[in-house]
């Protein structure tokens, strides 16, 4: 929209994954707010779909929450690498399985509101076992499911994480 400005931008922390800034803008009025944003350094994730038809998720234990969560596998970019490379490492570190196929099916921002946060969503087939190759601080059970199965933890509130619910929703719709 026209006649936002943005006069300032304060870094008041920066983690290994997110920054904290405080952002100084002028609003079309003229008058001039302080907002929060959060900076995500990347992340990508995707949907693992088996030869059955199934679907795999990973359950993990997360902190924001301080309860375990059914997810989809996913994982923050690291420094030079595409979304597409971090999937392909993500899936077999996570699940165990390594993607013959890997197609792109959509985007998402996951805070609009406050957070720059990008998390493109694949879609992997194709699938051969592999093993996990998890990180030190990872503790993640992996789970295969039919897509009834995750519709009905989806709207029932089982499965509340937005790239999860994104990613097998709109898997599903491609497949119509």
């Amino acid at each position: 929209m026209k006649g936002y400005e943005k006069l300032e931008q304060h870094l008041m922390h920066q983690g290994k994954v997110v920054g904290f800034y405080e952002d100084i803008v002028k609003l079309p009025s003229g008058k001039v707010v302080t907002w929060d944003l959060v900076k995500h350094k990347g992340a990508a994730a995707v949907v693992p779909v088996t030869d059955k038809g199934t679907i795999l998720l990973v359950r993990q234990y997360r902190n924001a929450l301080d309860q375990e969560t059914l997810e989809i596998p996913a994982g923050g970019i690291e420094p030079g690498e595409t979304p597409l490379e971090c999937v392909t490492r993500e899936i077999e570190e996570e699940t165990g399985y390594i993607a013959g196929n890997m197609e792109h099916l959509m985007t998402i921002i996951t805070a609009i509101g406050f957070c720059d946060e990008k998390i493109p969503i694949y879609v992997a087939t194709d699938l051969k076992p592999s093993r996990q190759h998890l990180d030190e601080d990872e503790f993640i059970d992996v789970e295969e499911y039919t897509t009834d199965q995750i519709k009905e933890m989806i709207f029932s509130g089982k499965i509340i994480d937005a790239k999860t619910i994104s990613g097998v929703l709109g898997y599903l719709n491609m497949e119509k």
